[in-house]
């Protein structure tokens, strides 16, 4: 299993959602440091990113780097619970660890809507 840990691999107060929010946004979150590790990660060599250490998360951030996994980077909900866990060791992060998983159904939602429509 490999680590990202957020705090001090990323940024300990990451928000936005675009460059236009700042550098420590979603967008680059998800493209320069999740996708990568993700597309080399397996069931059995999970990345396991750590949410613990950050100051706090923007609802923004969290929705465009996790939720965008689905929408834009062609992941699955399945496919993504099988290669990357969630790490929240501390109860003040535990909030943020559900709302990435709300993030996550309601994106695959999205998705499954575009394909319907």
């Amino acid at each position: 299993m490999s680590n990202l840990v957020i705090a001090t691999e990323f940024s300990l107060y990451p928000a936005g959602r675009t460059g236009k929010d700042g550098p420590d946004n979603g967008t680059r979150f998800r493209t320069e440091f999740l996708v990568p590790r993700l597309r080399i990660a397996t069931p059995t060599d999970k990345l396991r990113v750590v949410l613990d250490g950050c100051r706090s998360f923007g609802s923004s951030f969290l929705d465009e780097a996790f939720g965008g996994l689905i929408r834009y980077e062609g992941f699955n909900a399945d496919q993504l619970g099988s290669i990357m866990e969630i790490v929240a060791e501390r109860p003040v992060y535990w909030p943020y660890k559900k709302m990435i998983g709300k993030y996550l159904i309601e994106s695959t939602a999205q998705r499954a809507m575009r394909q319907s429509a």
